[in-house]
């Protein structure tokens, strides 16, 4: 064993230069595995703090029915708890109390939410979701740091909160200042935290309580980034488990569960993408392992002729080889780790930065699977490249392998009568799999809605595309290298004609470099297209969701001017104000409206609108997707006068309307026709028909216009403001809600401003959600350079890879042609005249497998695009990346050039004689 090992090391040094490359592509590769592993793992584990940061730390949430910390209902936490002692889930609960104060110092005074807690117990439960997380004694309070601004308060100031609605006041000493709370939406800035106790004086709640917050029994057991479907699926049966103990009457929320399935949808396609970029990345690997160990057994064929006239048997010859690939694996494998792991660490404080984490919030895991795994997949890369090199050093009986001469000129057997025909028995398997999971898995992981089960069926058909383009582009090679050297020949003189015999010549032996090559190329193409795609998706996919620069959501609409109110404010172009309903009121009592054709075929609930007729002139309208009808359909909503509900049938009137194109797909109408709408609060009814001017499968900062026919119960349709309160007398007034969306001034720095600047004067008052369109972008472009880096990281991998591939194939040409070589030097070709035979093969090579390539690259980020539009029913603008393309050719050249000199250097300086005598 030790002499086998000794002679592997012989030869790995006897090639320094190789084996330097193999080891680094090795490095490279596992160093970046390593790194996506140990962050997913470290994500995983992490993952219930990660949540918290935008959730609450807070496992559940209890309130009564209906209520919630911004509209407070009181209830009895003895009853609650009664009902609820013994349930195992639960490790217990905590007292919340919320509700509208003023808080004033000696000359300023502002609305603030105010949030009471029991410190003790939060603490005890570890759901306190304060940082710095204050004491709150007896006659003390934290506040915000944004409302501490306001009123020019500090540690020590002494403030004086009152609540209008009681009229308790409690004068009270600042203790600390906040910068984060974890218990309201993130969107309220303005807040004052007390103990219970001072909480019950001012709300003059002495018993009851707003909300009862809860943590599980081992929490942990819960969350697993890995299987996000899995953890919400956990906390789902443990909230229904606590739901069915409280029975009616009582809401219990689960707001980390809520967050995880905000974000689950995109984790499978993310997951699918990043498996299909590893399993490239070790694809190309092994090619190069293949390459490298190739090009040593050529080298050697005659020196393993001698061992076997030695002694030596063929299983020797084998396992001398096998060991010099699991050898070079190997020497790379244990550095790619710890250089992954050091990788991991930076990517994970990316993660928590683009998470807007704090602290050690995410913390590195390095578990030993890790460690494992990757020698598992270093000894797998290593059999599995080097089994046919292996293959081809004992094939040759030991009198050919001794005679240069004579190799490569035996002809092949031929294949026996009767036996396998291999290309069509590969082939037909291969269709018979890809049948399989189209006819029988595809449509079971889509009904199931599994996520994990469809992001792992899209692997598979991504990566039978890739495999079916690949090689239909390594068919078509001949021609494309006919065609670059048919272009590019007259660079490389009289050397273009054997440049091309030889790639003629030598083609079973190019197609793994040109493979290598074109994944390479083809990786770096669909990754720089999906980034681009990403970077106009991003910002277009904000504009879609808020539908203009400001938007305010109210769940309680109380001021009939606030309007007006925000069109004065500085910076403010236009306001429009939205009107809708909630579906069912505080006491159950449901306010649905159903779409209807005039027949009465089809019935449809849905969400109506009532948009004032200033809507067209804030939305982003370059996001509105117009199906049939035009923006024309907008003026019409706005001239539509006030009217009350028809008298009579004689006098009905027709009002205009604006509907979903899922809506109008079930209903089967089109802009022109008349639909019938019927809004049935409670008792009351009220019927009119409208006549639908536009169908839109996309409306920006309205998520239920919709094209699918599968989303068209909810879907939405606009109104006349008017049209809609008309219709609407009847409903009280907790059933209104009312979305307010603001135009702005100047560029994105104003836009903040007057978002600011709206929280400070409305937001607590009005209960409002202030959401920006600029302040959303602003987070896209930071996630957006995480993923730069990261793809970065693949691209230079892969690009690293193919290059040390291509070195070590055209190193294989001039082993193999050292005699061609010197005849033709001896014949009187001079050393620039041979350099240019093997550069014109080099980067004809090269670039012939760039241009394949490129086209997968581009066809697989196309139809990705076109997927990821019917997906998110957006309009999806694919960009070629034109300076990317333009790059990797300009690589594709220097690597030809590269390729060609370091094999050559040496040996086109020696006199022909001595070429020659090195053959004999």
């Amino acid at each position: 064993m030790m002499a086998c090992l000794q002679y592997v090391l012989r030869n790995l040094g006897r090639r320094r230069t190789r084996s330097v490359l193999g080891v680094l592509g090795i490095f490279l590769t596992i160093a970046l595995l390593t790194a996506v592993q140990v962050g997913l793992d470290s994500v995983s584990t992490s993952y219930i703090d990660l949540v918290a940061l935008q959730a609450g730390k807070a496992d559940l949430v209890i309130t009564v029915e209906g209520g919630d910390l911004l509209n407070p209902q009181a209830f009895d936490p003895k009853e609650v708890e009664r009902r609820i002692k013994n349930n195992p889930l639960l490790r217990g609960l905590s007292p919340r109390l919320a509700g509208l104060v003023q808080v004033s110092t000696q000359n300023k005074e502002h609305y603030a939410a105010l949030i009471g807690i029991d410190a003790a117990r939060e603490r005890e439960l570890d759901i306190s979701g304060l940082t710095p997380e204050p004491v709150l004694k007896k006659g003390s309070c934290a506040l915000s740091q944004a409302l501490a601004g306001k009123l020019t308060a500090k540690a020590g100031t002494h403030v004086s909160v009152r609540s209008e609605t009681t009229g308790g006041s409690r004068d009270l000493n600042v203790e600390t200042l906040l910068a984060r709370q974890l218990v309201l939406p993130q969107e309220v800035r303005d807040y004052v935290v007390v103990n219970e106790g001072d909480a019950r004086t001012l709300l003059s709640e002495m018993e009851r309580v707003h909300s009862l917050a809860g943590a599980f029994h081992n929490p942990r057991s819960y969350y697993d980034a890995r299987d996000l479907h899995a953890s919400v699926l956990r906390l789902k049966d443990a909230g229904e488990a606590i739901a069915a103990d409280l029975g009616i009457g009582y809401d219990v929320r689960l707001p980390k569960a809520a967050a995880i399935t905000a974000f689950q949808n995109f984790t499978s396609p993310v997951r699918a993408l990043f498996g299909v970029l590893a399993l490239l990345a070790l694809s190309i690997t092994g090619l190069l392992i293949y390459s490298l160990i190739s090009v040593a057994v050529e080298e050697r064929i005659r020196e393993y002729a001698i061992l076997r006239t030695l002694g030596a048997k063929r299983r020797d010859i084998f396992r001398l080889v096998l060991t010099e690939s699991l050898l070079l694996c190997f020497i790379g494998v244990v550095p790619g780790v710890l250089a992954g792991t050091l990788l991991a660490l930076g990517i994970v404080k990316l993660v928590a930065l683009a998470m807007h984490a704090q602290g050690d919030v995410i913390a590195l895991e390095f578990s030993p699977a890790i460690l494992g795994w990757t020698l598992i997949i270093g000894a797998v890369l290593s059999i599995g490249s080097a089994l046919v090199p292996a293959f081809h050093a004992v094939r040759w009986r030991i009198v050919d392998a001794l005679d240069p001469f004579r190799r490569g000129q035996i002809p092949a057997s031929e294949p026996a009568e009767g036996g396998l025909n291999r290309p069509l028995l590969v082939t037909g398997l291969a269709l018979s799999a890809l049948s399989g999971v189209v006819f029988f898995i595809l449509p079971t992981a889509f009904l199931s809605g599994d996520p994990s089960l469809v992001g792992a069926v899209l692997l598979c058909l991504l990566l039978t595309l890739l495999l079916g383009f690949t090689l239909a582009a390594m068919g078509a090679l001949p021609l494309v290298e006919r065609l670059v050297m048919a272009g590019l020949g007259w660079t490389f003189g009289p050397a273009a004609e054997m440049a091309g015999r030889n790639l003629e010549r030598n083609r079973r032996r190019n197609v793994i470099t040109a493979l290598m090559f074109a994944l390479s190329v083809c990786l770096v193409i669909f990754i720089a297209s999906l980034v681009s795609l990403f970077s106009r998706t991003s910002m277009a996919l904000v504009e879609h969701i808020y539908g203009a620069d400001i938007r305010l959501h109210s769940g309680q609409p109380r001021s009939e001017n606030l309007k007006g109110e925000l069109a004065r404010m500085d910076g403010v172009a236009t306001a429009s104000e939205v009107m809708f309903l909630h579906s069912r009121s505080q006491w159950g009592v449901a306010n649905d409206v159903v779409i209807s054709d005039v027949v009465g075929m089809k019935h449809l609930w849905i969400v109506p609108f009532g948009v004032d007729p200033d809507l067209a002139r804030v939305l982003y309208t370059n996001q509105i997707q117009f199906e049939e009808g035009n923006a024309e359909a907008f003026a019409k909503l706005a001239a539509e006068p006030a009217a009350g509900p028809a008298k009579g049938r004689d006098a009905e009137p027709v009002s205009p309307l604006i509907l979903s194109l899922s809506a109008a797909r079930f209903l089967d109408v089109r802009a022109g026709d008349l639909v019938a709408l019927s809004f049935r609060l409670g008792s009351a009814r009220s019927d009119r028909r409208f006549r639908v001017e536009a169908v839109c499968s996309a409306m920006p900062g309205f998520d239920n216009f919709r094209s699918r026919v599968a989303h068209a119960v909810g879907s939405g349709a606009l109104i006349p403001l008017a049209v809609f309160k008309a219709m609407t007398r009847e409903a009280p007034e907790e059933a209104f809600q009312a979305r307010y969306f603001v135009k702005v001034r100047g560029d994105a720095a104003q836009q903040k401003s007057v978002a600011r600047q709206i929280r400070e004067e409305f937001d607590v008052r009005y209960r409002f959600g202030v959401q920006s369109a600029a302040e959303k972008k602003e987070e896209a472009r930071a996630l957006y350079w995480v993923t730069q880096v990261l793809f970065g990281l693949l691209l230079s991998v892969a690009v690293i890879i193919a290059v040390f591939a291509l070195i070590a194939s055209m190193a294989t040409a001039v082993i193999e042609r050292r005699w061609e070589i010197g005849v033709l030097k001896a014949l009187g070709l001079r050393r620039g005249q041979l350099f240019r035979m093997f550069l014109g093969e080099a980067v004809v090579l090269t670039l012939s497998a760039g241009i394949a390539g490129g086209a997968i690259g581009f066809t697989l980020a196309y139809l990705f695009a076109l997927q990821a539009a019917a997906l998110i029913e957006m309009r999806v603008v694919f960009t070629m990346p034109y300076l990317t393309f333009l790059a990797t050719f300009a690589i594709s050249v220097l690597a030809g050039a590269v390729a060609a000199h370091l094999p050559t250097r040496q040996l086109l300086r020696k006199p022909a004689a001595e070429i020659l005598r090195l053959e004999t």
